[in-house]
């Protein structure tokens, strides 16, 4: 092909565009069935001359007919036609068009020459020349055969034209001929207009083809193999390795806190560094190697190999090792780890999905052992994966059927043994099953996103039992709630503090909410302003677990900060190890230098609660006092308002103290 765009066309888009053009001839054709016996019988009906000449009409209409038969059947059957022969299918229209074209041109020529300048010659010539017009839509993707149709049409009534007697037979063959040359011009513009217009919808539909190909089988971000083509490839590789006896090693990625960068960079940082992450990744494959971007942070990569396994922990190591030196994102430079999981094929499973499935476990497993790092699957991991969704599956309608429930710990103080308090406690009982431990389904809310709900409804029902108490006569108390890192983040946070106070009709005083310390190393502008406005409605504000964060304690001082809670790990054994119980003295002298009050938290012997009492501790929260209890278990603990035990040692004390005096 010669025409504009067809250069930009590949062998099979040309095989295309010609059998486009041959389907769309045959198509069109169908019209010239119809109107060129219409042709004939109106001219033998209509006019003298079927009558003149009855056996020449009858033959003209006959082949008219035969060839218009053709040019029906080639459509009718293109498929197998076109298919098994091009040129065949080609030859057979070009030469019915043109028998066609040829007697009906004689048979109209006919009347012009036996009946010179008439009526009936006009009819036929103005027959013609409407017919020929025509042809050029309908056969102007066959530029070649469409040139001797017209001539084939015209030529015999320009001939026979000339040899009228008269000056009229100058006019009408010059205006035929006039009429041919415009015909053959116009023929090959309107030709090359549509092969031009074919071209480029095909070119077109070609690359629309080819991006969507791109956007079902690839991530439109990196460019790489999406989860589809990677699992079908994945299909492909077993399927190969089963029939040479071989194994295929498959390797889950996952980025090591990557949502730290989306939430500090921004998710446009975040995809810069995902598109330079896949392109040293890339450098890592071997021809036959397949690597993919299944997920957000997540990559996997097919590893066909012979029959050594330990050969993907060196193909594991290259990635890790891809990712060692620093990424520069918008000028900054980060430092990105990596977690990569292995499963092989078929040690681990035969099947393609499973095997996909068990790198993931494997990989989710170096997760939480702190990342960076690779590790072959093993059995128990799926197991506890299983187990993991089967628990995560429950939670989700756990807040709409109402199985979660809350315990309540007291908070003592020291000195005298006094009630100061209770801590709000999350409890999930499933129906027709035991409770569930606190640190098998908080995690799962907190990654999930139902953390977000679930603290709400804490929250709630947590001022909601303290106003209960209250209405009821009870001494007032601070109820202690527990603060998700993802309410703590949350820009609403003390809009909903506020409207749950005004909903619930608690003072704001009677609320502290607590926040760990990992929370604070993390806080932004915007966490300490919340906080700000908290304390300003009168909220306490308490640090949980204390000491477990290694962060700067510049925050004590520029944070609304009351309450200092004393990890349990340093209180368990402050009375057997020095270094725990010098570590406990520190905490509570630099609290109270800077007026905080301190809380114990996990005390559980006498020792423990004098060692305390002997620091100054302001407060103790654990089990010497009373495990975590429903409401109705707590209400006797609030009447009474002491803890006898407590009490006791303090009066023990005093009474030692006063006879040492």
């Amino acid at each position: 092909m010669q025409y504009r765009g067809a250069e930009d066309l590949g062998p099979e888009q040309h095989i295309t565009v010609r059998r486009t053009a041959a389907q769309e001839l045959a198509r069109r054709g169908l019209i010239g069935v119809l109107i060129y016996p219409a042709f004939i019988l109106v001219l033998a009906l209509a006019t003298p001359i079927g009558n003149d000449y009855p056996v020449f009409s009858y033959l003209v209409l006959g082949i008219v007919l035969v060839t218009s038969a053709v040019r029906f059947l080639l459509h009718l059957y293109f498929q197998q036609v076109y298919e098994h022969s091009r040129k065949t299918w080609h030859v057979a229209y070009s030469l019915s068009v043109w028998l066609t074209a040829l007697f009906s041109g004689i048979y109209a020529a006919e009347g012009i020459e036996h009946y010179g300048i008439s009526w009936p010659a006009m009819i036929a010539t103005v027959m013609i020349a409407g017919i020929c017009a025509g042809a050029l839509t309908s056969m102007c993707m066959a530029l070649n055969t469409l040139r001797l149709y017209l001539l084939l049409m015209l030529l015999p009534s320009i001939i026979y034209s000339l040899m009228l007697e008269g000056n009229m037979r100058f006019s009408m063959s010059f205006a035929l001929l006039a009429f041919l040359a415009y015909a053959l011009v116009q023929a090959r513009n309107v030709g090359r207009e549509y092969w031009e217009a074919l071209i480029n919808s095909v070119r077109l539909n070609a690359e629309t083809q080819k991006r969507l190909h791109s956007l079902t089988y690839n991530d439109p971000l990196t460019g790489l193999p999406n989860r589809e083509l990677f699992q079908d490839r994945l299909r492909q590789a077993a399927l190969d390795a089963k029939r040479r006896g071989h194994l295929v090693c498959v390797m889950s990625l996952g980025l090591d806190r990557f949502k730290n960068v989306n939430d500090t960079l921004g998710h446009h940082a975040g995809d810069l560094l995902l598109k330079d992450i896949a392109g040293r990744l890339e450098q890592t494959l071997r021809e036959g190697d397949t690597i993919s971007r299944l997920s957000g942070d997540t990559f996997a990569l097919i590893c066909p190999i012979t029959t050594d396994s330990h050969h993907a922990a060196f193909v594991a190591h290259k990635l890790l090792e891809q990712l060692d030196s620093p990424f520069v994102i918008e000028d900054l430079e980060l430092f990105i780890t990596a977690s990569v999981g292995i499963a092989v094929y078929p040690q681990d499973t035969t099947s393609p999905e499973q095997l996909l499935k068990n790198a993931e476990a494997a990989m989710f497993r170096i997760k939480k052992q702190g990342g960076s790092g690779y590790e072959y699957y093993k059995a128990d991991v799926n197991t506890q994966a299983a187990e993991r969704l089967k628990l995560e599956s429950r939670l989700r309608p756990a807040l709409e059927r109402g199985e979660y429930v809350l315990h309540y710990q007291p908070k003592v103080e020291l000195a005298a043994g006094r009630l100061a308090g209770f801590e709000a406690l999350l409890r999930w009982c499933p129906p027709g099953s035991s409770p569930v431990p606190p640190n098998q389904f908080i995690p799962i809310l907190e990654e999930t996103g139902l953390i977000a709900p679930v603290g709400e409804w804490v929250l709630r029902a947590a001022c909601r039992q303290n106003k209960l108490w209250q209405d009821s006569g009870l001494p007032p108390i601070t109820m202690a709630v527990n603060l998700s890192a993802r309410q703590f983040r949350d820009p609403g946070l003390a809009g909903l503090v506020e409207r749950v106070l005004r909903e619930t009709g608690l003072e704001a005083h009677w609320l502290e909410l607590e926040i760990t310390e990992s929370m604070l190393m993390d806080h932004t502008p915007e966490t300490a302003a919340t906080l700000q406005r908290l304390n300003t409605m009168g909220v306490r504000l308490s640090i949980d677990d204390f000491g477990t964060g290694y962060s700067s304690l510049a925050y004590l001082k520029r944070l609304p900060i009351s309450v200092l809670k004393i990890d349990r790990e340093f209180v368990k054994d402050i009375t057997s190890d020095s270094n725990d119980a010098a570590v406990v003295q520190a905490v509570i002298a630099m609290a109270h230098n800077l007026n905080l009050r301190v809380v114990a938290e996990g005390a559980e012997t006498a020792e423990q609660i004098s060692f305390l009492r002997d620091q100054n501790c302001d407060e103790m929260q654990g089990f010497f006092t009373s495990r975590p209890v429903p409401a109705a278990d707590a209400q006797p603990i609030l009447l009474d308002g002491h803890c006898k035990k407590i009490a006791g040692i303090a009066a023990a004390a005093a009474a030692g103290t006063r006879h040492l005096n």
